[in-house]
């Protein structure tokens, strides 16, 4: 008798995908589906403490008076300041480590674990580190530096002077993270044929040109996506300016996340609190939206 046979998967039943694919959705929704549906339902309500279900309902006034808050356009400078330095610096910087390890025949992992540890350490520990470094007191390392070379010219209160501080906690955000993307970077050029490396030696390209005509267009689906991951770590980032400098001096080196966490446990306001955190999100799907449409433009350009 003949049997009818399925149809041949190289990804498995469905039934063993959707195992698989289980415990990550739990997380997911447990972890950030729900928050982000809780701080959806707190914005629209005038919370500043007690039982929830006495709090006043008003729509969209929370959101409204974002729009007239003088702090918030300050932290979303912050953000922008973030994510210039992630994708200006932090991007080409783990790309250019990750093309490097990549041609070296030796030692390349050793380096990629020393360059790895930031990223395993604890983020306080580092934001505690870098507070002690650009400390304007006897502590810091950096002006006490400036002093044993002479340049006491260049000495600054880093971490109190507007204008500067804004630079002082972003660069350490961005800084940590390399490492991360270079990791990522390695993997994608990994699957760049080695052929196509040869063949240029062949005609004489050098390093940078094998990077930007062969490595570069290579990983452009991975490089979009680590503008994507970067981009979230932007507008999520709030560690360092919280243990660094408290968000001051007068709210200065807020982030939108950090200033967030200023009124939900500080200003007790709950409801705007939470809609400063909705803001973040909705800023997130935005540009992310936005660079994933660009890229697949330019891909079907090309593909013409």
């Amino acid at each position: 008798m003949l049997t009818r046979s399925r149809p041949y998967s190289p990804y498995g039943s469905r039934l063993g995908i959707l195992l698989f694919l289980l415990p990550g959705i739990g997380a997911y929704t447990l972890l950030m589906l729900y928050p982000t549906l809780l701080s959806l339902y707190y914005s629209v309500l005038d919370w500043q403490g007690g039982p929830v279900r006495d709090a006043p309902f008003v729509g969209t006034d929370n959101f409204r008076e974002l729009f007239h808050d003088r702090y918030l356009p300050m932290a979303l400078w912050n953000n922008a300041r973030v994510l210039f330095l992630g994708w200006a610096f932090q991007l080409p910087m783990a790309l250019l480590l990750a093309f490097t390890l990549s041609r070296l025949s030796r030692g390349s992992q050793v380096y990629r674990f020393l360059f790895f540890i930031p990223v395993i350490l604890p983020i306080a520990t580092l934001a505690l580190m870098w507070r002690f470094i650009f400390s304007g007191n006897q502590y810091g390392l950096l002006n006490n530096a400036l002093t044993d070379i002479g340049r006491e010219e260049w000495i600054r209160p880093w971490l109190s002077a507007d204008g500067i501080v804004q630079w002082t906690t972003s660069f350490p955000q961005v800084w940590q993270f390399i490492a991360f993307f270079m990791v990522i970077f390695l993997a994608a050029i990994a699957g760049i044929p080695e052929e196509y490396y040869e063949a240029a030696s062949i005609d004489g390209a050098n390093a940078l040109r094998q990077l930007k005509d062969i490595t570069l267009p290579g990983i452009k689906p991975v490089y979009i996506s680590a503008m994507i991951l970067s981009l979230n770590g932007a507008l999520g980032a709030y560690i360092y300016p919280l243990l660094m400098t408290q968000g001051g001096p007068l709210h200065r080196s807020e982030t939108l996340i950090s200033y967030s966490l200023y009124l939900l446990w500080t200003k007790r306001v709950w409801g705007y609190g939470s809609a400063v955190a909705v803001l973040s999100f909705i800023l997130s799907v935005i540009v992310a939206t936005l660079i994933w449409k660009l890229g697949r433009r330019e891909d079907q350009v090309l593909a013409r």
